[in-house]
């Protein structure tokens, strides 16, 4: 066998030289050099490096017969599969509801701006103010019930000029008066009838000097024509509660310029309080009659141009 082999190699070397010396294109390769099959490496005639064709199969043919650089059929790199939508985004909410402002009908649900409320005016039920609260209209329509727009802000008018016989309410009770009415209570009074012949309730220009409504620096009348008292119904909600808290106020000398106060916190016992016999919680026995219905202020007759806030704050059925 290995006589064939070396007699099968000799062979090949010649046949490589005869043929390289006919073209001159041909370079012999050693017996190591050859292929498995014994063959030759026969370069391209550019001078490129030679490249054994593949064993099996034509150059450029794949091993599963697809043709080269063919993608396969099962390929998935790169496909991102079936896309899912995207949402819509979420709608913005609503704006929130217009206030309505000052003037404007309203109803229960209607949201009024700022600090006004739906009340009664001489429009009818609009959006208007409390007392305190901003205003401009010359009406005073767009403040609540009885108040009026007095330098820009909604009050009670007491008439402060006024000053004339045979009685004219003092200013400061003229306020409170307004504030009974948008309450709902029963005002009973501040200029006296025939019947009251002494005290706060008669002006100082029909009294003696002697009254003790006329006693000291802080009854000096501002008008000799004022009456300085208010009788007050007690037939309001919170009423005998309203009684508790003014008598309060004026111990912790939140409210300044009562001179007496008489009223009655059950409707029954009637009781008494003032400078002279001091201002505690319960009072003293008050020896006159009535005042059981309804509550009697006075005000020192100095005081008569001031607002007290007597029942500033306070509605129907509840206190400030």
């Amino acid at each position: 066998m290995s006589e064939r082999r070396e007699a099968r190699g000799w062979l090949a070397m010649g046949l490589a030289a005869a043929l390289a010396a006919c073209t001159g294109e041909l370079e012999m390769i050693p017996a190591d050099g050859a292929d498995e099959d014994g063959g030759l490496i026969v370069p391209p005639s550019d001078g490129a490096p030679a490249v054994a064709p593949p064993i099996g199969g034509d150059a450029g043919a794949r091993d599963d017969g697809a043709a080269p650089g063919a993608a396969d059929a099962d390929a998935t790199d790169g496909d991102p599969g079936p896309s899912t939508p995207t949402p819509p985004p979420e709608p913005p909410p609503p704006p929130a509801p217009e206030c309505s402002p000052a003037t404007t009908p309203c109803d229960g649900e209607t949201a009024c701006c700022g600090a006004l409320v739906c009340g009664r005016t001489s429009l009818g039920q609009v959006c208007c103010g409390n007392e305190g609260e901003s205003c401009a209209t010359p009406d005073g329509s767009d403040c609540c019930g009885a108040l009026l727009c007095i330098d820009g802000r909604c009050g009670y008018d007491g008439g402060a000029g006024e000053c004339a016989g045979p009685c004219t309410e003092a200013p400061g009770l003229a306020i409170e008066k307004g504030r009974l009415r948008t309450i709902g209570g029963t005002f009973l009074g501040i200029c006296g009838d025939a019947s009251h012949t002494y005290g706060y309730h008669v002006p100082a220009a029909r009294l003696g000097s002697d009254d003790y409504s006329m006693q000291g620096a802080a009854n000096a009348p501002v008008c000799t024509w004022h009456a300085a008292a208010i009788d007050i119904g007690m037939d309001w909600p919170a009423s005998r509660e309203w009684l508790r808290w003014l008598i309060q106020q004026i111990r912790e000398d939140h409210i300044r310029g009562i001179a007496e106060v008489i009223g009655s916190y059950d409707g029954v016992n009637v009781r008494y309080w003032s400078d002279g016999s001091g201002w505690s919680t319960d009072g003293i026995r008050y020896t006159g009659s009535g005042h059981d219905t309804h509550t009697h202020v006075s005000i020192y007759r100095s005081t008569a141009l001031e607002d007290h806030g007597i029942l500033a704050g306070w509605s129907a059925d509840r206190g400030p």
